[in-house]
């Protein structure tokens, strides 16, 4: 597809414009409630720290419906506490926040492939799966990466709606086609995960899995949005 066939380009966040490590959050949050060294449950079974935070952000979805925007953060760490429990921890709920937050580190090389896109004249934006805890800790770190401007920015937690249900495809189509006149196959979105690029194929867009740097450098590219590539894979940036 060339260059004058894409008429707005999406961004996920996660290891495309910002890379994470969720190892980091669990360590934040466990040392909240003093369990570095192992979670000993009310039975006196002793639960090993990430294993215990993996269980109490992921297991019943409860990180997923803080990012589909189903609970509010205040019942989302009031469920934290519940699941430390019999350990007190903090009761300062921003503090929890942050500690789940605090993982993510910015994607550099990104800087230069947005600037070089949005030279192009097509219009940007960010389709990404987030809350509004972490969405807020990464603009509040001044990122150069983030510093945009974004055409349009489509969060889970504010569409109600995650990949790669459709739901969220619908909100990005329609404010593509408000902005640019974008047709579904005049979109083109990048994302680390199959599952999303493959719910974005299936409404027609255009899709590829990658990662921030050269690797969406080279999407750009093959779709015609840029012209050459930059970037070398010693410029690759994303933690696995």
């Amino acid at each position: 597809m060339t260059a004058s066939q894409i008429r707005f380009v999406f961004f996920d966040l996660g290891n495309i414009l910002v890379s994470f490590e969720r190892e980091r959050s669990f360590r934040n949050l466990t040392s909240l409630f003093e369990a570095e060294n192992g979670y000993v449950d009310s039975n006196g079974n002793t639960v090993a720290a990430n294993v215990k935070a993996d269980e109490v952000l992921n297991q019943h979805e409860l990180h997923n419906q803080l990012e589909t925007g189903l609970i509010s953060e205040a019942e989302f760490v009031q469920s934290i506490r519940d699941r430390f429990a019999p350990v007190t921890g903090t009761d300062d709920d921003q503090a929890i926040l942050r500690a789940i937050s605090d993982m993510f580190t910015p994607i550099e090389t990104m800087q230069g492939v947005l600037s070089r896109v949005r030279e192009s004249g097509l219009p940007i934006g960010i389709l990404s799966n987030t809350c509004d805890a972490h969405w807020s800790w990464i603009n509040q770190q001044s990122y150069n990466v983030m510093e945009g401007p974004f055409d349009h920015i489509v969060l889970s937690y504010e569409a109600k709606s995650m990949k790669p249900d459709h739901g969220i495809y619908i909100e990005a189509e329609t404010h593509a086609a408000r902005i640019s006149g974008a047709q579904p196959n005049e979109i083109l979105f990048l994302d680390d995960r199959e599952e999303n690029v493959a719910a974005a194929l299936d409404r027609g867009w255009n899709a590829e899995v990658c990662w921030g740097g050269p690797t969406a450098e080279a999407a750009l590219v093959r779709h015609g949005v840029l012209s050459h590539q930059l970037l070398t894979e010693t410029e690759m940036d994303v933690q696995s």
